[in-house]
């Protein structure tokens, strides 16, 4: 028994199927080729005829397609994310509150240049259903519309080619056994070979190259294709690729969300911009994401609160984890965690309490999560990047404490802890930890000259391990001996200094201070001061208290008088002495000399101004 039958054949730019299916196709007349270029299907008062730069229509039934990216939608289709096809009912339209009104005026004519514009760039169907029917059409187009409207809007036999599976669909949805179904697909010929030829060459390397483009160029005048339908296609085509897919559309959902709501979270606002971000990364024309803005925005402009970009990096990578793809969750990758500890590090270098929040709502988030799926996975996921913030803690603090301050407890163990922080940092990046740490510490100004060789000292120390060229004891050994020489320093300079202070004599003969270094020798071993006051030692105590004097003395009126801080950030700079012990004593002579606070603010932001 037939139960279907399907016509083929090429009328103008188009190559047509007519499928029919329902009661009586086996046996029913339908169609009548007037002329070599026009053909005409024909049931109780519907009439379908494909001419040779057209089509017209006459009865009840209607058009449908499959959505092209970035082409206008009712507002209701862009909420459902299952509406593929778009679905238009001859007479029938969206009045301004995009409501569908009917009439009975269902015949109509389109060219075949306005229809592959308007609807599909390479094929599109009409249909008409033929029934033992009395009355208005618009009635009949109404439950036409209500029978089988989610079916065409939502199918995907019409993107899968899987024609005999639509036409029964079709008639299955229906429900009408007296019925008898048209439908009619017209393929452009031109525009179905730049289609397909674009995509196998996008789908193969994302970027077709030169003598491609060349080939694309070749078909586009050969069948006469505008540059504007080229685009249509190609745009099209780029969203379709798989990888691109899953990202353009969790970009789209998040816009729709906001659209709802009329505004965008941060949270919303970061996976936003984590997406281009992905984007870039993998290669996604920059057209897709402004398609969609100009499309679902229409010109609105939801203001995004301002913070600094090292939080909004912050927030777009960690709020890549809540995507709803699954996939989008592996693109979090080591580059994003050195960013997201270098984003720490900056939050942290200015006081921001801001990058230790968005961890917080991050680990609110994934408990919500946990509550409503017993999913720990996402979880699981947060906590392996954590990890890193809790190793960066550990280094900082230990360094920090053994750069800014003497007698620091330095064991094996922490040494061993060190390297093995160290290895994870390196697994990242080889460079990362010195930058991190070593370099960042090294550079800082209120690290003293002690504190810079004792950093230095343990990045030395790490590598010669590393090569077998030390043990740790060696390196907690030469460690030691810095940290006890940086105690005598102390010690010999508040002993020199008050007797420089009263005018101790024979400090201008190297004999004298011989005496001198002597005489402090037994004093500090009186108070079990441990280590040797060497010549060496002494030499360079008496050097840099000779610097101080000159700059309280000498330099420092003569800055106030001039009110230029040049001198002072070369003297700085170039002397050796340490920043935070210089501005102690600038202190102590500002409330001696009884000077404005207010001027001595001043001599503390550098940069060559005049105060």
């Amino acid at each position: 028994m037939i139960n279907d039958l399907r016509l083929h054949g090429s009328i103008g730019p188009v190559e047509y199927f007519a499928f029919v299916g329902g009661a009586g196709a086996h046996n029913t007349y339908f169609f009548y080729e007037e002329s070599p270029s026009d053909i005409r299907f024909f049931s109780r008062g519907n009439e379908f005829t494909i001419m040779e730069d057209g089509i017209h229509y006459r009865g009840t039934g209607g058009s449908f397609c499959e959505y092209m990216f970035g082409v206008e939608k009712p507002f209701k289709d862009l909420m459902k994310r299952r509406v593929a096809n778009r679905l238009i009912m001859f007479g029938a339209f969206f009045d301004e509150n995009e409501s569908i009104v009917f009439t009975n005026n269902t015949e109509g004519r389109e060219s075949y240049y306005r229809l592959f514009l308007t609807g599909h760039a390479v094929k599109n169907y009409y249909f008409i259903v033929s029934a033992d029917f009395s009355g208005d059409y618009k009635i009949r187009q109404q439950y036409i519309l209500g029978a089988v409207g989610k079916f065409l809007k939502r199918t995907n036999l019409i993107s899968e080619d899987m024609d005999t599976a639509l036409l029964n669909g079709f008639l299955s949805e229906l429900k009408e056994k007296n019925a008898q179904v048209f439908i009619f697909k017209l393929i452009h010929r031109g525009n179905q070979q730049f289609y397909n030829t674009y995509r196998d060459f996008y789908f193969r390397e994302r970027s077709p190259s030169t003598n491609e483009e060349l080939y694309l160029e070749e078909i586009a005048s050969t069948y006469n294709i505008d540059r504007y339908q080229q685009e249509r296609m190609k745009i099209d085509i780029m969203y379709r690729h798989p990888e691109n897919k899953r990202i353009v559309d969790e970009y789209r959902d998040i816009l729709l969300s906001g659209i709802l709501k009329d505004t965008l979270q941060q949270a919303e606002y970061a996976r936003l911009g984590r997406l281009k971000t992905l984007g870039i990364r993998n290669n996604i024309p920059a057209v897709l994401f402004e398609t969609l803005d100009e499309l679902l925005l229409r010109g609105r402009k939801i203001q995004e609160i301002e913070e600094p970009e090292y939080l909004r990096e912050t927030r777009a990578i960690l709020q890549g984890l809540f995507f709803k793809d699954p996939s989008l969750k592996r693109h979090i990758i080591t580059e994003d965690i050195v960013r997201l500890i270098k984003a720490k590090q900056a939050a942290e270098a200015k006081g921001d309490k801001g990058f230790e929040q968005i961890l917080l709502d991050t680990v609110r988030a994934c408990d919500e999560i946990v509550r409503e799926t017993n999913d720990f996975s996402l979880f699981e996921e947060f906590t392996s990047i954590a990890t890193y913030f809790d190793r960066y803690d550990n280094v900082s603090n230990l360094l920090s404490q053994i750069a800014f301050m003497e007698n620091v407890g330095f064991t094996e163990d922490s040494l061993r802890s060190l390297i093995g922080n160290k290895k994870e940092f390196d697994h990242l990046d080889t460079k990362l930890f010195d930058e991190l740490f070593t370099k960042e510490l090294l550079s800082n100004k209120y690290v003293t000259t002690f504190g810079k060789r004792k950093i230095t000292s343990i990045s030395k120390g790490m590598k010669k391990i590393s090569a077998g060229d030390a043990s740790f004891r060696d390196v907690v050994t030469e460690l030691r001996k810095i940290v006890e020489e940086e105690t005598l320093y102390r010690h010999v300079h508040t002993a020199l200094k008050e007797r420089m202070r009263s005018f101790f004599p024979g400090l201008d003969t190297k004999k004298g201070r011989e005496r001198i270094r002597q005489d402090i020798a037994i004093e500090l071993s009186e108070k079990g001061v441990a280590g040797e006051a060497t010549g060496r030692l002494f030499d360079k105590v008496f050097i840099d208290l000779r610097k101080e004097s000159f700059y309280l003395n000498h330099l420092l009126p003569l800055i106030i008088q001039t009110r230029d801080i040049t001198f002072r950030e070369d003297f700085l700079d170039n002397s050796g002495l340490d920043r935070f012990y210089i501005e102690t004593l600038e202190k102590e002579y500002f409330e001696n000399k009884k000077l404005s606070p207010a001027l001595l603010e001043k001599l503390y932001v550098g940069g060559g101004e005049r105060i």
